[in-house]
């Protein structure tokens, strides 16, 4: 049965091998504003850690830079007292550094949905004034963006050639989840006008995020 035990910080041992390197600036700050949410684990069959060696270097450096106990770390006597989930017995080295791996691996996969994203972290920055600790900041929701620009403009640009060489640029081809038309291409541009006027935005990202908001979808 799994359960969390409290165990003094300098008796934690890491695994013999963690290939996941850590930005520990950016642990750092998270657990300074959001305090210790996520207790690590240990195996016990080698007493050494299976996860959260990040965390484990990151309250070294909070403690060795003389900086306040976080939130749900225990002080006791000069001791920082660790949540450590415990009950977990990977017998076998080779299923133990199986695990080690992926419990790193299985958060770097399935990619973020950019304008959801975006909207998030907007929203942080509204009601905060931080990113701290988020793992974001400034310059990258300008990358971000960037790239949802790149890719939305570059796919209108190849619709568009394709509707100029056909249409004689009268026409202006249209896709809105399966449904897909043509509209007068003096029409489209009164609309795309009218939109800028009334959102206020001016490229295809603010846009997106205005529509989304009308249709009740934020």
């Amino acid at each position: 049965m799994l359960e969390v035990q409290y165990i003094d910080l300098d008796e934690i041992i890491e695994a013999d091998n963690n290939p996941k390197d850590h930005d520990l600036g950016v642990i750092y700050q998270s657990i300074n504003r959001f305090g210790f949410t996520n207790p690590i684990m240990l195996n016990e069959a080698t007493g050494k850690l299976l996860a959260g060696h990040g965390r484990l270097q990151a309250l070294k450096l909070i403690k060795d830079a003389n900086d306040p106990v976080p939130d749900r770390i225990v002080e006791e006597d000069g001791r920082w007292m660790v949540p450590v989930i415990k009950g977990i017995n990977i017998d076998n080295p080779a299923e133990a550094q199986a695990y080690l791996l992926a419990d790193n691996r299985l958060t770097e996969l399935g990619g973020w949905k950019n304008i959801d994203l975006i909207e998030s972290l907007n929203e942080i920055m509204e009601k905060t004034g931080d990113l701290d600790g988020t793992g974001y900041d400034l310059e990258d929701i300008d990358t971000i963006l960037r790239d949802l620009e790149r890719d939305s403009f570059g796919d209108a640009a190849e619709e568009s050639t394709e509707t100029a060489e056909t249409l004689d640029e009268t026409e202006v081809s249209i896709a809105v989840g399966r449904y897909k038309f043509k509209v007068p291409a003096e029409d489209f541009y009164e609309w795309e006008e009218m939109v800028k006027s009334s959102s206020g935005a001016q490229d295809v990202v603010g846009i997106s995020l205005w529509i989304k908001e009308s249709l009740g979808l934020n």
